[in-house]
Parts: C-alpha cells; sequence; structure tokens
C-alpha cells in the first residue's frame, strides 16, 4: 500500500502548507453544502422564495439571473483581493472570506423567515464580493512551492477542494429535506453558520501566513505592486494561454452551474440525489486531483496533457448532452453519471497546468496579482455563461450544455492551430 502511495504521490501535503489545505478543505465543505440548495430554492414549487405557479423556463431565467449577479459579485472581488494579499499578506484575506461565509448563512436563514428573495439575493452578492478562497488559496501555495512542486502543490489543492465539495452537497442534500422550525431548507444553513464561525476562530488564532509583510514595506509594496501590474498585460506570451483559460472556464463554468438544474428538471431528481450527483463531482476532484494528474505527469509533458484535457472534457460533456435527450431510459442516467469523471479530470488538468505556468511568468511580489487575474478572467466567462444558459434553457432544458461544447470544440481548434506557438510557451516557463 505504501509503495502505491508513493507512485501516485497524492498524500504527502507539505507541512508549511498544511494549514491552508485544512482551510480550503472546510471552506468549500461548508459552502457546497448550498450548491443542491440554490437549486431547490428556486426551482422547487415548494420553495417560499419564488412565487408558485412559474413555468421551469422562468424559474431559469431566475436562477440566471442569481448566478449571473452572484458571479458578477465575485468577478469585482477577486482583482481586488488578490492585489490586496500582495500588499498586506494572504492571512488578512482570508479572514474576510471566512466572515463573507458567515453573511451567505446570515443572509439567507433570513431571507427564509421573511420569504424574501431580495434579501437572500443580496447575501448572495455579499457573498461574492468578499469570498476570494481560491485565488487567495492558491497565491498561498504559490508562495511556498519551488517550481518542481508547483503543479503537484496546486492539485493537492484541488484534491482538498474536491473533498469539500463532495461531502459537502451529499451533506446539504440529505438534511435539506428536513424542515427547522417549519422552514424547508434551512438546516445546511444554519451548519454552515456554525462551521463559519470556528473556521474564522482557526484563521484568527491558527492559520500560519504565508507571505509576512511588515508594516514598513506595506506603503512601499502599494505602489510597486500597482505599477507591476502593468508587467503582466505587456507579456503578449500570456494571450494564448488566457484565451485557453477563458474558453476552458466557460465550457466548465456552465456545466457546473447547470448541471444541477438538469438534473432537477430533465432527470426529476430530488433534493438528495441532486446532492449525491453534485457531490459526486467532488469525488471526480480528488480522484482527478489526487490520482490522474499525478499519474499522467510521469509520463507526459505539459503541451500532452493539454490536449487530453480538452478532448476528455468534450467526451464527456457530449455523453451528458446525448443522454439528457432520452431521460427516460435507465442508460440515460448511467450515461449522465459516468460523464461526470471526464470533465473534471480534464478541467482539474487544464487548470492545474494554466495556473503553474501563470505562476511562473511573475516573480513572487505578483503572485497575489496574476492569480487574482487569473480568477477574475475565470469568473467572468462563468458571469458570461450564465445569462445565456438561462436564456438557453428556457427554450431548452438541456440547452445550456451546447455552451459547454461549443467552448471545448473552439479550444480544440485553437489549439491544433497555434501549437508550436503553445509548445513554445510552455517550454519558455517550464526553464
Amino acid at each position: 500500500m505504501k509503495k502505491l502511495f508513493n507512485k501516485f504521490n497524492f498524500i504527502y501535503f507539505q507541512k508549511d502548507l498544511r494549514s491552508v489545505y485544512l482551510t480550503v478543505v472546510f471552506s468549500e465543505f461548508s459552502t457546497s453544502m448550498a450548491t443542491p440548495l440554490f437549486t431547490f430554492l428556486i426551482f422547487s414549487q415548494s420553495s417560499t422564495l419564488i412565487p408558485k405557479g412559474l413555468s421551469y423556463g422562468e424559474r431559469a431565467m431566475i436562477f440566471a439571473t442569481f448566478i449571473s449577479l452572484y458571479k458578477f459579485a465575485t468577478l469585482i472581488s477577486n482583482p481586488i483581493f488578490g492585489t490586496l494579499s500582495d500588499i498586506v499578506g494572504r492571512k488578512t484575506v482570508f479572514n474576510i472570506t471566512a466572515a463573507a461565509m458567515i453573511i451567505l448563512s446570515v443572509f439567507t436563514i433570513i431571507s427564509l423567515l421573511m420569504h424574501s428573495f431580495v434579501l437572500f439575493i443580496i447575501g448572495a452578492c455579499l457573498y461574492g464580493l468578499l469570498w476570494a478562497l481560491e485565488s487567495v488559496s492558491t497565491a498561498s501555495i504559490n508562495d511556498l512551492s519551488s517550481s518542481k512542486q508547483r503543479v503537484t502543490n496546486l492539485s493537492l489543492m484541488q484534491f482538498c477542494i474536491g473533498i469539500g465539495v463532495g461531502l459537502g452537497p451529499m451533506l446539504g442534500g440529505y438534511i435539506g429535506v428536513y424542515s427547522v422550525f417549519g422552514y424547508k431548507y434551512m438546516a445546511p444553513f444554519i451548519v454552515l453558520l456554525i462551521i463559519s464561525v470556528l473556521l474564522q476562530f482557526y484563521i484568527i488564532f491558527f492559520f500560519k501566513e504565508t507571505y509576512p509583510i511588515s508594516k514598513k514595506k506595506k506603503r512601499h509594496k502599494t505602489k510597486s505592486t500597482l505599477r507591476n501590474i502593468k508587467m503582466i498585460f505587456t507579456n503578449k506570451s500570456l494571450y494564448l494561454l488566457m484565451l485557453i483559460h477563458m474558453l476552458n472556464q466557460l465550457s466548465w463554468g456552465t456545466y457546473y452551474d447547470f448541471i444541477p438544474a438538469i438534473t432537477k428538471t430533465v432527470f426529476k431528481y430530488d433534493i438528495k440525489e441532486v446532492g449525491v450527483f453534485v457531490g459526486c463531482i467532488g469525488i471526480g476532484l480528488i480522484i482527478s486531483a489526487g490520482f490522474i494528474l499525478p499519474y499522467l505527469k510521469k509520463y507526459f509533458d505539459n503541451f500532452a496533457l493539454i490536449k487530453l484535457s480538452c478532448g476528455l472534457q468534450t467526451a464527456g460533456i457530449a455523453l451528458s448532452l446525448l443522454v439528457s435527450f432520452f431521460p427516460h431510459l435507465l442508460i440515460a442516467d448511467i450515461g449522465l453519471w459516468l460523464g461526470i469523471l471526464p470533465v473534471v479530470a480534464g478541467d482539474v488538468m487544464l487548470f492545474c497546468i494554466l495556473v503553474g505556468l501563470f505562476s511562473e511568468s511573475v516573480g513572487k511580489e505578483l503572485q497575489g496579482t496574476m492569480i487574482g487575474l487569473v480568477y477574475v478572467v475565470g469568473m467572468a466567462m462563468w458571469s458570461l455563461g450564465a445569462p445565456f444558459g438561462g436564456l438557453l434553457m428556457n427554450w431548452k432544458l438541456n440547452a445550456p450544455l451546447l455552451i459547454s461544447l461549443t467552448s471545448m470544440t473552439l479550444l480544440i481548434i485553437i489549439i491544433s492551430i497555434s501549437s508550436k506557438k503553445l509548445k513554445s510557451i510552455i517550454t519558455l516557463y517550464e526553464k
């Protein structure tokens, strides 16, 4: 067994990064409990937040509006907090993120008590504005990772995200069916509040800063960081990598945002089944980041892995779209679940490789800024996919998957056309 662990190299967490990984696990676990609940708060006829009698198409537009506003708020926050973490350190931003989790839980609980969808939207947007977990976690990992270990450590972060995203929705789906004081869907948000408060306590008293900055340097740091941001945009070799990242995030974001709604509306899953399905996406992250990527990196270079990741995602999305036309068949259910792993594995591989290359393109003093930019571009694509996905869902309930499939097809074409340039960029940053 020990030889097997050594071969896959997935359980050896770098000691000085353990507090980062622990924070990621509990943050993703607690917030992911809400993922299946969001679908039912909007699409369920028993939800008290949405007027009864609305069709699935009308609810799809409301769902798309909610996703767009939330993602737009996150779009604003990522570059701000990425740069802020370069100025004041990572720990401060982690504290802000934990506070955002408390805000989400409190506002959602109050909105359920008051039957106020507007209050729910306000809480979600405030959460999005203050949530910067993944960008600051990535920057923290880059702070303490050597060039050789960077992709491995980033894949371990995806592994930790997978633990949270795998277990959170399952628990949320199971406890979400129970009413608290007569209010449906409230229990997961009460658990989220408790975990958020405990996590805030842990970050304040036990989290180890990965990028310490003395008070004397903060004023100078602010000026130099703002000046050096321009350097990122003058690096033309990053443009192709950013285009690949944009199309990949448009595809993955649309899939992740709308597949729970498709399982509810097309396949008629209940809240427990949706929770388990979304949880399996998290399990796919664990398998992909903990086993598949470390193993494949032993035998393939980054260019080959990029091509493989695109092929896997395209195959998984195409399978999911195909079977969604025949939801009454057992084989369609099987195909939908089988499509999870190739989609997730492809995204994990491509994302980790791209983030590693982006990180190598700048010095340590701009890690937070660079990673903030990577995440803001990703959130921009998620924000773009949400309204178009809602419009397509209003036309055909499974149609949002067309966005994912089209994005991956374009990505494969672009990589094929610019393969020589992409190889040279990869070689440049791998030195």
